[in-house]
């Protein structure tokens, strides 16, 4: 049995939201934190303003950062990786690398002399962080966001950020359907020592997630000891069908957590299946089909700043004539552009 946490929080106020995660935690099975080495791992998709909603909010992870300190935490590390990762990365922008300042912890650049590690699933060797050997267990603070590949991303799919830089891409060209995506996010997962899941769901994000979405108040913070369970939790919220969700499906499939059913989710507090956002604007998945559309190219709000071709997988983009150019046959459809687009100037279909 797995019980989720969801605690009404309106907005970032630092006092208001380490009192909210304060309750969350209090009616959870938290792991002893005394003596420990942490890693608060927050979902960064690239260094933005807090307000744009691309990642976990500073004052989130300065919560966290109190808590973990309260609790007698021997050293905490605070760290992510972006997709495209300039060299001695610091989210600076997003106030995250501030409140690791404020609060005395280290950021970890998850960039330098990453390790080789066996994903089980998909049995395959990846580069991730050298921090995951170093610390006694990982905490995620991801953000309630939709996803246009995954649908929906969360606390499990959260820790592919242990992977860094465009070695995350990369993992698309190896696993490009969205059901070997899910399996190799759930093998990334199995072996990220995750042992506590945080949400970020004060102001989430709807519509072209997780990178081109919109704001949108939901008013929650939300934990768990079981991430798959705080990620049902999540889809259930947005309306859907949690078992829609690949990832989800996958996770219940293997066994990921203690979660075997949706149903047999408790809540300490609020219950998800009251809390349904009925104006969600969700990714459309009615058809749940791998026939995905390859993304649009729009000319005018497109600022040529190349992202979407430094991070294409499968080297599918080109610039000419002031305009990006698509390989229809190369692209993979796994919309890794549309994520790094700082213009909105990528659609899906």
């Amino acid at each position: 049995m797995s019980v989720v946490n969801i605690v009404k929080c309106n907005d970032y106020d630092e006092e208001n939201v380490y009192l909210a995660l304060k309750e969350a935690m209090s009616k959870s099975d938290f792991p002893i934190i005394k003596n420990k080495t942490i890693l608060v791992k927050p979902n960064i998709l690239s260094d933005a303003k807090p307000e744009v909603c691309l990642s976990t909010h500073p004052s989130v992870v300065k919560a966290v950062i109190r808590i973990l300190k309260e609790e007698g935490a021997k050293k905490i590390l605070v760290g992510d990786s972006p997709g495209l990762q300039k060299s001695n990365f610091k989210p600076k922008k997003s106030g995250i690398y501030q409140v690791c300042e404020q609060e005395d912890v280290k950021w970890v650049d998850f960039s330098k002399d990453p390790v080789k590690k066996l994903v089980p699933f998909v049995k395959r060797k990846i580069s991730i962080t050298k921090a995951i050997d170093k610390v006694d267990f990982c905490i995620s603070v991801s953000k309630f966001k939709t996803h246009e590949l995954m649908y929906t991303t969360g606390a499990i799919k959260n820790m592919f950020g242990l992977v860094p830089g465009l070695n995350k891409s990369k993992q698309h060209v190896h696993n490009p359907t969205r059901k070997g995506f899910a399996k190799f996010i759930c093998g990334l997962f199995s072996i990220s020592k995750t042992e506590y899941s945080i949400m970020d769901a004060i102001i989430g994000m709807e519509g072209p997630g997780p990178g081109n979405g919109y704001p949108k108040k939901v008013g929650y913070i939300m934990t768990s000891t079981d991430a798959l369970a705080l990620d049902i939790s999540q889809a259930i919220m947005m309306g859907y069908n949690p078992l829609d969700i690949p990832i989800i499906k996958y996770a219940i499939k293997k066994k990921l957590t203690n979660t075997r059913k949706i149903e047999d989710i408790e809540y300490s507090n609020l219950n998800a299946n009251d809390l349904i956002i009925k104006d969600f604007k969700k990714i459309n998945n009615k058809k749940l089909s791998e026939k995905r559309k390859a993304p649009i190219f729009l000319e005018d709000p497109c600022i040529k700043c190349k992202k979407c071709i430094d991070i294409c997988p499968a080297n599918a983009l080109s610039l000419s004539n002031k305009k990006i150019i698509i390989n229809e046959k190369k692209c993979i459809k796994c919309y890794c552009c549309h994520e790094v687009c700082p213009a909105n100037a990528i659609k899906i279909k």
